[in-house]
């Protein structure tokens, strides 16, 4: 228990390496926890939307994923895509395979409360992404690295540090079938272009 604890605490001062391979300042990248809680609330926001318009979510199970989806970084660090792109295909699935080792290895931690079983289930639905709570986290995770784009932009990086990402994260969420995603995909678009305007 202990140890699983101590995770918690050390994803504080773990950061989120992805953006010190966009040129970002090691003092302006977020940790994963920074990450992570704002991924959890921006699956909360997605989960009671869809709920709402009359879509079945386990809004529990969706917070579970969204605050254990990247906890297992704090034994990998943060595996960048950028490290694993010379992999090709092979990169993702090396991927998973390490942090979900890394994850069983925490589980253990939970034995004595008996979650152990529980939590490594939410986390391989997370990986095998079929379910509508795991579309919502993924889609969360992936609207949480434009809001940092439009952060940073804010403090004054130059927006061409990060199109490529820009890029490929909005293509990843324009074919979701979730109505939320894409509501708030296009308030977040339209929020950068405004703030461009004026800058301008």
């Amino acid at each position: 228990m202990v140890s699983f604890l101590q995770a918690l605490s050390d994803l504080k001062s773990l950061p989120r390496s992805g953006w010190l391979s966009h040129r970002i300042s090691f003092h302006d990248v977020e940790s994963v926890a920074d990450h992570s809680f704002s991924t959890a609330v921006l699956s909360l926001v997605l989960a009671n939307f869809e709920v709402k318009n009359g879509n079945r979510v386990n809004v529990e199970r969706v917070l579970k994923m969204a605050l254990l989806h990247d906890l297992a970084e704090v034994l990998t660090f943060d595996i960048s895509k950028n490290y694993l792109e010379y992999l090709g295909a092979r990169g993702r699935i090396l991927k998973n395979e390490i942090e979900k080792s890394a994850c069983a290895h925490l589980g253990k931690a939970m034995e004595s409360f008996g979650l152990s079983e529980e939590y490594l289930a939410v986390y391989d639905e997370y990986l095998r992404d079929r379910t509508i709570e795991a579309n919502i986290v993924h889609a969360a995770d992936r609207l949480d690295i434009l809001l940092q784009v439009i952060n940073l932009e804010h403090r004054g990086y130059p927006g061409t540090l990060m199109r490529d990402l820009w890029m490929a994260t909005t293509k990843s969420l324009v074919n979701t079938k979730l109505r939320s995603v894409q509501k708030i995909r296009r308030i977040i678009v339209r929020q950068r272009r405004s703030r461009r305007v004026r800058q301008s």
